[in-house]
């Protein structure tokens, strides 16, 4: 849990400096959105019941809107983007299609499986 709460943290500070990062070949940083949501939700689904990874999804998704709304209000060097709300949707999205249906608290079984070895 703890390394999750430093993972969101990294993505907050990230977003809130006053820096661009350029763009890339694979759409600027849309691709980083979608990659870095998706990797916060498998992650907090990882260690939730069923019945609560919508929580989760839905937290990632405030996240995401508050951090793009922080951008457009508060830093002067960045802009508040729907784009980028949308790749970090389209992140915390295809993060759930993985864990619905009974694959979440994959981090339970992970664990048994390294204490076994």
């Amino acid at each position: 849990m703890v390394l999750i709460a430093a993972f969101a943290a990294i993505i907050t500070i990230g977003s809130l400096l006053p820096f661009h990062v350029p763009g890339n070949d694979f759409g600027g940083d849309k691709f980083s959105h979608l990659v870095l949501y998706f990797a916060l939700a498998l992650a907090g689904a990882g260690i939730v019941a069923e019945e609560r990874v919508w929580i989760v999804m839905v937290r990632c998704l405030l996240l995401g809107a508050a951090l793009e709304i922080a951008q457009g209000l508060w830093i002067e060097t960045r802009q508040g983007d729907w784009r980028d709300m949308a790749a970090n949707a389209a992140g915390v999205l295809a993060a759930w299609l993985i864990v619905r249906n009974g694959r979440s608290n994959w981090a339970r079984f992970v664990e048994h499986w390294l204490r076994r070895r």
